[in-house]
């Protein structure tokens, strides 16, 4: 007997919802893909890397000179740095970055802060960005990874990976800090030399207008260590690692200070 025609075009919706929402036998949807996502981006990093080899060009040879900007504060937009962990809310306004020098022509190279040569943390959400989708990253070698790996990978991940990427896209100014000093932490016996602990770090900063690769800004921080002792010393920490310490805390201060005072905007100090 035929069906009546009320039931026949009652079952072809009713298929058709069991089809998209069910499959009903067809393939599973396909989750989002690290590969996938990090090849979308790979062509917008690539020419901000170009961009970095071009702001090296920018920056005098010598001493960065009297603190200076050659627009009138604020700049537009106005500068905002929050210094805290990539990745977190509290930089979710971030408009700009802070990176050593080297970074400018090898963001891959890790650039390790320790009593010999000073820097601060390169992990910044567009340092971040170009090392993963980079030569070096998980569509290269896979030497900066990814977590979690890609069998685990869901869409939450994909999701919190875009924002990071597209934070470091969001980048307008970048504060390059070169070391123009830097006297790493030592003791003296007062013989040889002066008596008690000492350290000394002189970086002469630029801002620079990534998107129209232009120099605005120039300054001078830093800090100086000197004392007869070395107070709050952490458990397994050396003395020289809390001299320099010190000076990262005391340079970042200063740096802080003068890019607010000389842009008009927000600025905390650099990530450590």
């Amino acid at each position: 007997m035929r069906a009546p025609r009320w039931l026949v075009l009652k079952a072809v919706p009713i298929l058709a919802a069991c089809a998209t929402l069910l499959g009903c036998g067809a393939q599973e949807v396909q989750r989002p893909s690290q590969s996938d996502t990090l090849r979308a981006y790979q062509p917008r990093f690539d020419e901000v890397r170009r961009k970095l080899v071009q702001v090296e060009s920018l920056l005098p040879a010598g001493r960065a000179g009297e603190d200076s900007c050659d627009a009138k504060p604020p700049l537009s937009p106005m500068l905002n740095y929050q210094g805290g962990s990539v990745g977190t809310n509290d930089r979710a306004g971030n408009n700009t970055e802070v990176v050593m020098e080297p970074a400018l022509q090898a963001p891959d190279t890790v650039l390790v802060d320790n009593v010999d040569v000073f820097a601060y943390d390169g992990a910044t959400e567009l340092v971040q960005s170009l090392r993963w989708t980079g030569p070096h990253g998980p569509l290269g070698e896979d030497r900066f990874t990814l977590n979690p790996p890609a069998p685990q990978w869901e869409e939450r991940h994909d999701r919190e990976l875009r924002a990071t990427l597209e934070q470091g896209l969001s980048t307008q100014y970048l504060v390059v800090l070169r070391v123009a000093e830097y006297s790493p932490p030592e003791s003296g016996d007062g013989r040889t030399k002066p008596l008690g602990y000492s350290g000394r770090v002189v970086l002469d900063g630029f801002v620079v207008d990534l998107r129209q690769l232009k120099l605005l800004c120039r300054f001078t921080a830093g800090d100086e260590y000197s004392g007869l002792a070395v107070i709050n010393i952490r458990p397994g920490q050396g003395w020289a690692s809390r001299i320099y310490e010190e000076l990262q805390q005391g340079a970042g201060y200063e740096i802080a200070g003068k890019l607010g005072a000389l842009t008009g905007g927000t600025a905390e100090p650099p990530q450590q």
